[in-house]
């Protein structure tokens, strides 16, 4: 159970009611098993939603730029939720760098921090604290709209859900994501994406035509064909039989080759992290380790121009 720490004896949290929470004028802390609960002072409480949901104030630091031939700079990174004045660290001071033309994994158990720390990266969501410099853009800094651009300029989603649009076919729902590509050179062929995901006979269905499976390999398509700099995926296999989740990771991993996207994957997948150059072990919001490896080549490692 949540214990609250004080002089006095231990006291579990379900026996603070809301009115004795609500009206606490210095802020305390509940720890249960490496999870950190504080109940916030009012002055606190503001300075937290301010960081959560505000751009940063511009203080000289917004046009930093990322360093040597990284693409993403975490440094010292803290997220922190909120119900009401009760506040919930998620991410405890991560630091990493990931270079361009890698393929990197977070890798960890559920509740580890990892989709927290992807949201942040790919301007979805903001840290409470620290610095988050991704393709030259220092994200902290960004008010929405400005989030809305980046994210349409420099990444593309792989998401868990499929979010296809209903009055489209497959065909048209991929191609939307092209649209989303200002370089021409990078425009894939779209047929030959379908092709080599064995999806053919689906590329003029409505999403409602299609199961499930068929849906997010379709959701898949979409994200590789826009083709950006950086390309992020919440657990892209996770619902895939074996040999399409092969399939997902191979074109992913040509993808890379042939573009030099730089990928970013969540995963718990210990087969997944074989194909990175990076993994990044997260542990109840902290970094546990940071291994850089020779990935494991699931294609021929040089492209084969016919």
């Amino acid at each position: 159970m949540f214990k609250k720490k004080n002089n006095k004896k231990d006291e579990n949290l379900n026996r603070l009611n809301q009115i004795e929470i609500s009206k606490h004028k210095e802020p305390f802390e509940i720890k249960d098993e490496g999870l950190t609960v504080k109940v916030l002072d009012q002055a606190t409480l503001k300075k937290y939603k301010l960081a959560n949901n505000k751009p940063r104030k511009k203080d000289g630091l917004e046009k930093e730029k990322n360093t040597d031939d990284n693409i993403v700079e975490v440094i010292d990174i803290k997220k922190t939720y909120l119900s009401g004045n009760v506040a919930t660290d998620v991410l405890n001071g991560v630091s990493f760098k990931i270079k361009k033309g890698e393929i990197a994994i977070l890798y960890g158990k559920s509740g580890s921090g990892k989709s927290t720390l992807l949201n942040i990266i790919s301007a979805l969501d903001r840290p409470t604290s620290g610095k988050v410099i991704v393709n030259n853009v220092n994200l902290p800094y960004l008010n929405d709209s400005a989030q809305t651009l980046f994210r349409r300029d420099n990444i593309s989603f792989i998401f868990q859900n499929y979010n296809l649009l209903q009055n489209l076919n497959s065909y048209d729902n991929v191609e939307t994501g092209s649209y989303l590509q200002k370089d021409k050179s990078k425009h894939l062929d779209i047929k030959k994406l379908f092709r080599d995901f064995d999806l053919e006979e689906c590329m003029y269905k409505y999403p409602s035509q299609m199961s499930g499976g068929q849906q997010q390999r379709v959701s898949i398509l979409r994200a590789i064909a826009k083709n950006s700099d950086i390309l992020v995926a919440d657990e892209p296999t996770g619902a895939l039989d074996e040999k399409t989740g092969q399939i997902v990771l191979k074109i992913l991993q040509e993808i890379n080759r042939d573009y030099g996207t730089t990928i970013i994957i969540v995963s718990h997948d210990p087969d997944v992290a074989l194909m990175a150059d990076k993994v990044i072990y997260l542990e109840l919001g902290n970094i546990k380790e940071i291994i850089n490896q020779e990935r494991k080549w699931l294609i021929d490692k040089e492209k084969i121009v016919k």
